[in-house]
């Protein structure tokens, strides 16, 4: 990610509309499905924001950015490690929850290597908490900014997380309401500066309580468009992905054996 975008976001986080959204939609999760104390690591923590905001859990936060690190620990945040998120240095099964929000997407960022090493750090039966960009018409100038390389539906998110041993709990595209909006901006928009910038205080009073009523829709109604996908699953034990896997072969064995008996 760009230099200036780690500074802008260290500016905005803790009142930008859009982070009190996220934040909301994984405090929810957090509080119901990970009792308080637990460890929780944020794997892509970026300047801390999120981080800064779960008081009630034992925390730690990772990051490729040495510079994002540097601005974490301004902050007092103590737990801090500059690593690749694709071979972190924590033990086996250390973390009752890991956060990825807003990570996988990035070019820097091999998906399934990541994944695999999340799965490895949380304890069976542990959460993993997504968030990524939705569907590719949206990509533009902002994801240049933000090195961002790929973009997601749900049907996709959910196969690659099943693929590297998670159960997926829930997901939902959220921020519906901004989907044509933002679909207009990128076909006009040659700003190569990002799409984070901070509205009028007023401004962002309002698009922060649209935002979280829209969330709140969107997870009621599992709506089909939107500029976020967000998903909740939890690591699988060895015995169930061993499971699925034989299962999987098993019916790839019969297709097989079905279109060399269409064959003859």
């Amino acid at each position: 990610m760009k230099h200036e975008q780690y500074a802008l976001m260290h500016d905005v986080e803790d009142v930008h509309w859009w982070y009190q959204v996220l934040r909301g939609l994984v405090l929810n999760a957090l509080n119901v499905m990970v009792p308080r104390g637990k460890r929780v690591l944020d794997a892509g923590c970026g300047t801390g924001g999120m981080l800064r905001s779960l008081g009630e859990w034992e925390t730690y936060g990772c990051d490729v950015s040495e510079e994002a690190v540097e601005l974490c620990r301004s902050h007092h945040l103590s737990r801090i490690t500059s690593c690749d998120l694709q071979a972190m240095p924590y033990t086996v099964g250390m973390f009752d929850a890991v956060l990825s929000l807003d990570v996988l997407y990035h070019s820097r960022v091999e998906e399934r290597v990541a994944l695999r090493e999340m799965r490895r750090v949380l304890k069976p039966g542990g959460l993993l908490v997504v968030n990524v960009p939705a569907f590719e018409c949206l990509s533009g100038m902002h994801d240049r900014a933000v090195d961002g390389a790929r973009r997601y539906r749900k049907e996709a998110l959910c196969a690659l997380l099943h693929g590297q041993g998670f159960e997926v709990v829930e997901v939902y595209y959220w921020n519906a309401w901004l989907f044509l909006p933002l679909l207009l901006r990128r076909k006009i928009s040659q700003d190569d500066q990002g799409d984070l910038v901070m509205p009028p205080r007023w401004l962002n009073f309002f698009l922060s309580a649209a935002g979280k009523l829209d969330a709140r829709l969107c997870r009621r109604l599992r709506l089909p468009l939107g500029t976020s996908l967000f998903a909740i699953a939890r690591r699988c034990s060895e015995s169930v992905v061993s499971s699925c896997g034989v299962q999987l072969h098993k019916v790839v064995a019969i297709i097989s054996m079905l279109v060399l008996i269409m064959s003859v």
